[in-house]
């Protein structure tokens, strides 16, 4: 802390308490005698500026009084603050990096249930055609005189036609649509993603893996008998 001191006649205020003192707008400390002499001209006597000044006592306003404290006190003001906004900053980042990583994740299984539909769609599409065909066929055996067994026309059904015989509609396939499933990588990419068990998964998806599993492992229990 500094002594409070007349800038312009060094008068001090602890050895002339009845003074009064003067803070200026231009950070200049004036006595009352140097400021009634320089009353008149309405400039600081110290750099000449317009005067514009503030009786110095316990009734400044804080923003003024924090001139006449000790700076460390500000110093130490100033490191909490300086700490609580970094540790602010840093969970700020943290919370940035969660969310990106959740984005991530979510982002990854926007694209596994993206490749699942389109292939669930072409599935679709492709038994949407299975039942034309067995809708197709089926109508064609439904008709009245056709032969059950070769599906061609009779006799009086060609006449009734006037000789135009329609062709008989391909035989549909009684093939399962395996390939139109999902792949095992698609499967095994969704299961992943989903957090689900793959190898449960995989078998359920291929029966045959299993049945063979169950074979090899009752021979293998008839072996140890043995």
């Amino acid at each position: 802390m500094f002594r409070v001191h007349c800038n312009k006649c060094s008068k001090r205020r602890d050895i002339e308490p009845t003074i009064p003192f003067q803070l200026t707008r231009c950070h200049h400390i004036i006595c009352g005698t140097c400021l009634a002499a320089y009353a008149a001209e309405k400039k600081c006597p110290m750099c000449g500026h317009q005067l514009q000044t503030i009786n110095i006592s316990r009734d400044m306003p804080i923003s003024v009084a924090n001139y006449f404290q000790d700076p460390t006190k500000f110093l130490q003001l100033y490191r909490k603050i300086s700490k609580f906004q970094s540790e602010q900053r840093a969970f700020d980042n943290l919370n940035f990096l969660r969310r990106e990583e959740r984005y991530n994740d979510l982002h990854l299984k926007l694209d596994g249930y993206t490749k699942m539909e389109a292939q669930l769609n072409q599935q679709t599409k492709v038994e949407k055609k299975r039942i034309a065909e067995l809708r197709e066929y089926i109508a064609f055996h439904e008709r009245p005189g056709v032969d059950s067994l070769n599906g061609s026309l009779s006799s009086s059904e060609y006449i009734a036609g006037g000789g135009r015989s329609r062709s008989r509609p391909r035989t549909p396939s009684d093939r399962t649509t395996s390939e139109t499933t999902l792949s095992d990588d698609l499967l095994e990419s969704f299961c992943l993603d989903s957090g689900v068990d793959f190898e449960t998964k995989k078998s359920k998806h291929n029966p045959m893996s299993t049945s063979m599993h169950r074979s090899s492992s009752h021979s293998h229990n008839q072996d140890f008998q043995m």
